[in-house]
């Protein structure tokens, strides 16, 4: 059951984190809620994550994505990560995907800019282009140039290559990619090369701490 809105208090954290239960998403809780410094967290989840360990600081709260706008009083932090992704055939069609990847992002971010958030962090991914011929790359890009157009005084943008990690969804697609390239690492461009999420989440726990106004992105060595 999805927790009412209207029987919420308000919630104001020093980071909250969309995507929690992705791969992403749960690297970077994994991070947080082992640190202290970090203060308080916002993970906000579709259903409640079993295996996050109750820690005071770390608090979930359960909503409905496809209406966002009725819990934005729970969406008030200094800073926002949002590592919201998925697949077409997760997701059933290219509206869905498109709705998951750039919709839910572009909404969280117009919500939280307006309840004070000053940075925001972005997973993207490597080949974001609104341009690009490749379906999925184009969405990344649209979602990067819009979110660039919102106004937060720090907008980090992390494009990351093939994943590796254990998710608990099975993709065909990236395990098949990991196997073709793994005898071809060393030949890969920096770039292209395949990431693992605790890098990615040590990237986003180092720019906490780092605030330099505009756009940043982040892509091969610079994501090191």
């Amino acid at each position: 059951m999805k927790n009412n809105p209207k029987n919420q208090k308000k919630n104001v954290a020093d980071v909250l984190v969309a995507g929690a239960s992705g791969l992403i998403g749960g690297a970077v809780l994994n991070l947080l809620k082992d640190d202290p410094a970090t203060g308080k967290v916002i993970a906000l989840v579709r259903r409640k994550i079993p295996s996050l360990p109750n820690v005071a600081r770390v608090h979930q709260e359960i909503i409905d994505f496809e209406s966002m706008e009725a819990y934005s009083h729970l969406m008030e932090a200094r800073t926002v990560v949002c590592a919201m992704g998925t697949t077409i055939k997760t997701a059933g069609s290219k509206n869905a995907f498109r709705e998951v990847d750039y919709g839910i992002p572009i909404r969280l971010a117009e919500i939280v800019i307006k309840n004070g958030c000053e940075k925001f962090i972005l997973v993207s991914a490597v080949g974001a282009d609104p341009n690009s011929p490749v379906f999925y790359n184009q969405v990344k890009g649209e979602l990067e140039r819009d979110i660039e157009t919102i106004g937060f005084k720090s907008l980090h943008i992390i494009r990351p290559s093939l994943l590796l990690g254990h998710r608990k969804e099975f993709r065909m697609g990236e395990e098949i990619g990991k196997m073709m390239v793994k005898p071809f690492m060393s030949l890969i461009p920096g770039k292209y090369k395949p990431v693992h999420a605790e890098v990615i989440a040590q990237k986003i726990r180092s720019l906490l701490d780092n605030t330099p106004p505009g756009v940043h992105v982040y892509e091969g060595n610079r994501i090191y």
